[in-house]
Order: structure tokens, then sequence, then C-alpha cells
């Protein structure tokens, strides 16, 4: 039965991608918007407007709305404020929706767009371009949040992930039959540059996640920290020197007792366990920076002192906090939440 139920599912899926396009048929999906001022309007206001729907519906029944009622009042309440703006409110909201238009929406539209709509537009993407080109993609995808946070992983399958070759013609998923997770770290690396490092210097909660993953972890981290250190995007960090003169590289006070800085593929599952949650500990408890390097070695093995704004080039004090901005409680939530659905998404296909 079982055999029978996965040659139907591949039978209907080899119809789908080789059925002939309708006369006039409806296009899937526009990758480009154009705004209007009205359009402007409801994505900037919706919240608001949302919340005094429910405000107004509990008033008058003293129970939590229902949404059909919820939706039953929304376009009227849009329809009210739209005819509520002066000349100069809907000037400034058609000049929004010109430049949203012509150029990009700002941040948080966009943030939405990518969580709503990102990976039905990459599958429309990968579909026409095996049907017209017979092209195969495999996509790594990086955004930020609504709040900010960086948000970086390779997606698979119809789960959100992306990739989508099982699904097309013949093929199989790219992830479920390649060691894809060696490609990850070089990922992390490019978008440290294209983005604010400061948005990648949160670890996220480590309950239930694997070695592996947690080794990627503790590179990263000590990777971007050190880059920052020395002010070169691009330079490796040098772990045989750590390993060798560690105390003269970071301060004791940034690691557990009794741990040494390794290569992290090398690492053990204690010691990556331990250094974590010493990191994860001064994280939640605010008692200063997570993690910072005392000096960095250039290619002649001379030792620097850490490069920062307005530094004068003097040796300083390496343990001087006022050079390093400290993460906000709110930062910290929301960066955490954000990467450990991460990590659950990605556990899925390391186990």
């Amino acid at each position: 039965m079982l055999h029978y139920s996965h040659h139907a599912q591949r039978y209907r899926q080899w119809f789908y991608n080789h059925k002939k396009p309708k006369v006039n048929a409806k296009v899937l999906m526009k990758l480009q918007k154009k705004w209007t001022a009205h359009r402007v309007i409801k994505e900037e206001q919706k919240a608001d407007i949302l919340q005094q729907i429910h405000e107004e519906i509990e008033e008058e029944t003293g129970q939590k709305p229902e949404q059909k009622e919820v939706i039953r009042r929304y376009q009227p309440t849009i329809t009210t404020i739209m005819k509520g703006l002066n000349d100069d409110e809907l000037e400034e909201a058609q000049a929004k929706a010109n430049q949203w238009t012509n150029q990009a929406p700002d941040p948080v539209v966009q943030a939405k767009t990518a969580k709503k709509k990102g990976e039905k537009m990459i599958k429309h993407f990968a579909k026409e371009m095996f049907t017209q080109a017979s092209m195969r993609l495999f996509v790594l995808g990086s955004w930020k949040d609504e709040k900010g946070a960086l948000l970086t992983f390779g997606q698979v399958d119809m789960l959100g992930w992306f990739d989508f070759n099982e699904h097309l013609g013949r093929g199989s998923s790219f992830m479920k039959c390649k060691d894809w997770q060696v490609i990850l770290l070089a990922w992390e690396d490019f978008i440290g540059d294209e983005f604010d490092h400061m948005d990648l210097l949160i670890l996220p909660n480590i309950k239930g996640v694997l070695l592996e993953v947690k080794k990627a972890m503790i590179r990263s981290f000590l990777t971007i920290h050190y880059r920052i250190c020395c002010g070169k995007r691009k330079v490796p960090v040098p772990w045989s020197d750590i390993m060798k003169r560690q105390s003269r590289f970071i301060s004791s006070t940034y690691l557990p007792d009794d741990i040494k800085i390794t290569d992290p593929s090398k690492m053990q599952w204690n010691e990556a366990n331990t250094l974590l949650e010493c990191w994860l500990d001064r994280q939640d408890n605010q008692v200063g920076v997570t993690l910072k390097f005392k000096v960095w070695i250039d290619d002649k093995g001379k030792m620097h002192s850490p490069i920062s704004k307005g530094s004068d080039g003097s040796n300083g004090d390496a343990d001087d906090e006022g050079l390093w901005p400290r993460p906000t409680a709110k930062s910290l939530a929301t960066a955490a939440l954000s990467l450990a659905r991460l990590l659950k998404r990605l556990l899925r296909f390391i186990k």
C-alpha cells in the first residue's frame, strides 16, 4: 500500500510539472508590487487598526472578538481612515508609495514580505527556471526580521526550506542526499560581511542542539569577535597561536575555568557545552560584553591592540568595555528567539 502511494504521488507530481499552461492563465506570483497611497496606509496602520477593532468589539460585547467579525469591520475602518486624511497626508502617503515602488519598501515591510512570501517567491522562481531552462536551484537565504535580528540559514523541502528539486521532474533533494552543512560556515562569513556584524553577536539557547551545530556556533562567534578586534573582515582566526598563548589573546574573564581554546571542530561535548554556557551566562546577566579579544596578530607574528573607532593606536586597556556596545534586554530576547527558531528547523536535517 505504501509502495503504491509513493508512486501515485510521483505520478501526480510529474503531471503537475509537465501540464500545459492554460490560455490566458492567471499569473501565480507577481514579484514586484505597485504601491499606492491606500496600500501604504494599510501597511503602516494595520496593527493599530486591528487592535482598535479588537478593543471596540470587547467593549461592546465583553467577550474576545471572533476573527470573522474582525475581518468584517476591517475594510470599513480603512475606508473611514482614508476619507479622514487631508491633502498633505495623502500627498505624503503617495510620495512614499512612489518610493516603495521605484526603489524599495521600508526594511520592516521587506521583512514581512520575506516571512510571508519568501518561500512562495523562490518556489515560483525555481519552478519557472526548471520549466523554461531545465535549471535546478538550491538557495541559501538570509534577511533581517521586523526587529532587525538577522536570520541566516539554508531552507529546503515544503517546510519553508529553499530546495524544491525533488518536486520538479525526477529530481532528488539536494539537502537530503548531500552533506550540505559544509557550506554554512562560508555562507555565515559572507553574510557577516554583507550585514552589520553586531547582528550576529547574540547566542541562542543551546538546549537540544547537536554537538556539530554547537561547534559551528563557537567557530562563528570566535571568528566574528576576532575580526572585530583586528578590523579585518576576511582574516582567518589564528587557532594555533591562540592555543599556544590563550591568555595573551583572551582574558580569563570571558572564559570558564580550565578551558583551553582549540579549533572548534576538535572540541568534545563537555568542552563545547561549558564554553557556550559561560558565554550565555554573561549574555543573559548582562555583566558586560560576552566575549572580547585583547589582541590580534598580523602575518608577521606581531601583536596589536584592538582596532576601534577613534583609536589612537596606543595599547590602551584591553578590558575597557566602553569601546564595545552592550546588548539590550530587548535585543537579546529578539535575536535569541529568532536564532533558536532557526536552529530548530536546521536540526531536522542534521540529525
